[in-house]
Formats: structure tokens, sequence, C-alpha cells
């Protein structure tokens, strides 16, 4: 296997992981309800600040949409976009 199919596996992998935590984490205590895990949650406000001063419109929309997706859903996209890239090297 090659390091991109490692690392997709890896991805997809740490997404089943991630959803299983808030499908677990969501029926446990006294009120059960469903939270997705965001970027914004686990990183520090500090590090995500410098999106806040991106001048162009689009490319604000296009990192806020990316950082308030869920964290499952974007370990979903990225191994599956590596496991892609591993399937068209040639060894």
């Amino acid at each position: 296997m090659s390091k991109f199919a490692i690392a997709g596996v890896l991805s997809v992998i740490a997404a089943g992981l991630v959803f299983g935590y808030q499908a677990i984490s969501s029926v446990m205590g006294p009120k059960a309800f469903y939270k997705n895990i965001l970027l914004t949650d686990v990183l520090d406000k500090n590090i995500i600040a410098w999106i806040d001063g991106i001048s162009s419109e689009s490319l604000f929309n296009i990192v806020d949409y990316i950082i308030t997706t869920p964290l499952y859903l974007i370990f979903i996209v990225v191994g599956v976009i590596l496991l892609i890239i591993s399937s068209f090297r040639w060894h």
C-alpha cells in the first residue's frame, strides 16, 4: 500500500471514530441530543481568528464553510481524496 492509501484509510477510520464518539455521547447524560464536532470546537480561537481578517468575500465564505463543517465529514472527504490519489499512482 502506498502512503496515500494508508493515510486515506486512517482518515476514514478517524471519521468513523469521531462519528461513533458523537453518537455515543448523544445518548449519554441527562440531556440526550446529538451535537456535531466542528473544527471551531477543536481549534483554539486564536488559531482561527485570522479568518475574520480575510478581505475576499468568496474566500471568506469558503473557509468559513470548511471550519463549520462537521469533523467526520472533513475526515471522510480527505480520506476519499487520498484513496483516489493512491489509485492513480503507478508502482
